[in-house]
């Protein structure tokens, strides 16, 4: 919008109004005016011939009131012509002011009206352009940010719409491989093919870790559906970050063979005492879906995940970083994005893109921030203010 000033309806109204109210008063006293001067001036010159007549003769004062009597019948015929007159000027300029206030009026509604046929027949690309009255350009240009908003909306749906047929194609695949695994497996026991114990044991712990796989891509959807649904309550209490950490890495420690994983930790603090309200389960599916992630994309023969504790004045940050070759640049502002799953070489491995996209919900549901950046690896940032105002849902 410009800076002029804005003429409103009931603005233009009043000053339409108004000036039709005075044109017709100045036409009609004009006409008033120019009607009464002429039978005025008759008037007179019929008096003074009038008068004079009487004071010589009689019978003619008689005439004289004749002749009055017919002057105001005329006077009524012309103050009924100069009635008529007015009325006849008062419609016409009321005619003209009406059309030029309904031109204000209808020029945007048939904009507006436009503007709807156009996004019912589906075009959303051409906006209304109208300047004028101040209340239906407000309008107009409501209308265009409704219109704008409803493109972003359908632009985000079809992207939606094809990251989630991408999540089910790739969830499909997901399951159907330590399915065949398993099925091979089990088919092979129920054969008889297997030649010794040891590799009956190997047939076992495959089959066995096919299906703890698929466990955890269950869990996971069931776990995305809550999500969605807004049935996942938040359990928050008080937890000590350090002791929280060290836990959790010694538990994986347990896990994990040091040629397999490695974690680090380190803290920088003045003290152990520090303590945020959070849901400890969530926190704990945090860490494990960014190890996750690591395990899947670091690309490197021996992993190290270093987690790190910082506590400054206002936030605790915990960084979460590993050794392995990153993310493209392009790619890393959407990492965290529902379904998304990186590159070609990354939807070749295993990943259905809700792991990083679940962390974050996690994260911004307590009340944190987080981020990602490449530093020799990819490096998380996880921050929550020192004052978490966080409520239980």
């Amino acid at each position: 919008m410009n800076d002029t000033p804005k003429h409103t309806v009931k603005q233009r109204i009043f000053i339409l109004n108004t000036s039709m109210v005075i044109v017709i008063l100045g036409i009609a006293f004009i006409v008033n005016y120019f009607f009464a001067k002429l039978y005025l001036c008759a008037a007179e010159n019929d008096f003074e011939k009038t008068l004079h007549s009487a004071i010589t003769d009689n019978d003619a004062f008689e005439d004289t009131i004749e002749a009055w009597t017919v002057k105001r019948q005329d006077f009524m015929i012309l103050f009924s012509i100069d009635g008529l007159i007015c009325v006849i000027i008062l419609l016409f300029v009321s005619f003209l002011f009406t059309k030029k206030l309904t031109q204000y009026i209808t020029d945007p509604l048939n904009a507006l009206i436009s503007g709807a046929n156009r996004v019912k027949s589906g075009n959303l690309s051409q906006k209304i352009t109208y300047r004028g009255l101040y209340e239906f350009e407000t309008a107009c240009e409501n209308f265009n940010k409704m219109q704008q908003h409803i493109l972003d909306e359908q632009t985000k749906n079809l992207k939606y719409e094809k990251a989630r047929t991408d999540m089910i194609a790739g969830i499909s695949h997901d399951l159907r491989t330590p399915l065949t695994a398993i099925q091979g497996t089990l088919k092979g026991l129920i054969d008889d093919i297997v030649p010794t114990p040891e590799i009956k044991n190997k047939f076992l712990n495959t089959a066995y870790k096919r299906s703890l796989d698929m466990e955890r891509l269950i869990e996971k959807l069931f776990f995305f559906s809550k999500m969605e649904t807004g049935n996942m309550p938040l359990n928050l209490q008080e937890i000590n970050l350090p002791h929280f950490i060290r836990n959790y890495i010694k538990n994986k420690k347990d896990i994990y063979t040091p040629d397999y994983m490695t974690i680090k930790y380190t803290q920088k603090s003045e003290t152990d005492n520090i303590t945020l309200k959070l849901d400890s389960e969530q926190l704990t599916r945090i860490f494990d879906n960014l190890i996750e992630n690591s395990l899947k994309y670091a690309g490197v023969p021996s992993l190290i995940i270093s987690i790190s504790l910082i506590e400054n004045r206002e936030q605790i940050t915990i960084n979460f970083a590993d050794n392995g070759n990153g993310v493209p640049d392009d790619k890393l502002p959407h990492i965290f994005d529902e379904f998304y799953r990186g590159d070609e070489s990354r939807n070749k491995k295993d990943g259905n893109g809700l792991g990083l996209y679940i962390v974050r919900h996690l994260i911004t549901e307590m009340n944190g921030e987080i981020d990602a950046a490449n530093e020799n690896g990819l490096c998380i940032s996880i921050n929550f203010p020192k004052d978490n105002p966080t409520e239980i849902s």
